[in-house]
């Protein structure tokens, strides 16, 4: 009864643990074993979450299959097919749980605090996935950014950072696009933040009055 009555405020918490642990992998031992962990209850407690009634829950699940055979695949035979198969399977789920977490902003929930746990998660998930793409960006086509000398190879962790603050509109200047696709990137996405937060806001505040 614990987990069905507290599945999004669950999965927001192993979301902020990815979120935190992504500037560390290459530092810590083992943090990358833990991270795919992590990964796939992630995605599986989205499946879970998600209302059986619905044809996303029953599309969601042969993804979320096919990403547990990648994983067993990389234990018992690691190779760069497998590798790009999990990133891809994983980039699809990723978006998955983000459609499914803003879903719940409009659906019946058994608590409030259940719904704005699924809004941040959602929120997070977002700007997450943006970091990605920004950080695949600058591994295929280096020079897209401007970095900092002092980033060093951590380069996942820094975009995670830059998606975060460029969603919030928060924009310190330190790290900024410099190359035509980034640069429209990053303005879908402070539109898409701030549009974000207002359906959110908006949300909450027609359910409470």
């Amino acid at each position: 009864m614990l987990l069905a009555n507290n599945r999004w405020t669950i999965l927001l918490t192993i979301l902020v643990f990815l979120i935190g642990m992504s500037g560390f992998e290459n530092r810590l031992p083992r943090l990358g074993q833990l991270t795919l962990v992590a990964n796939s209850l992630l995605f599986l407690g989205v499946v879970g979450a998600t209302d059986r009634r619905t044809w996303l829950r029953t599309v969601m699940a042969v993804p979320v299959a096919v990403w547990f055979v990648l994983v067993v695949l990389s234990e018992v035979r690691p190779g760069p097919q497998v590798n790009v198969l999990m990133v891809t399977t994983g980039a699809v789920l990723l978006f998955g749980c983000m459609i499914i977490g803003f879903r719940q902003l409009f659906a019946p929930v058994h608590a409030e605090y259940e719904r704005l746990a699924s809004g941040v998660f959602s929120y997070l998930l977002m700007a997450v996935i943006w970091g990605l793409i920004y950080w695949r960006i600058e591994a295929v086509s280096p020079g897209s950014f401007n970095l900092p000398d002092t980033v060093g190879d951590n380069t996942r962790g820094v975009f995670m950072y830059f998606s975060m603050i460029t969603m919030t509109t928060v924009g310190y200047g330190e790290i900024s696009p410099a190359a035509d696709l980034p640069r429209m990137l990053t303005g879908l996405q402070a539109v898409a933040g701030t549009m974000f937060v207002a359906i959110f806001i908006g949300r909450s505040v027609s359910r409470l009055a």
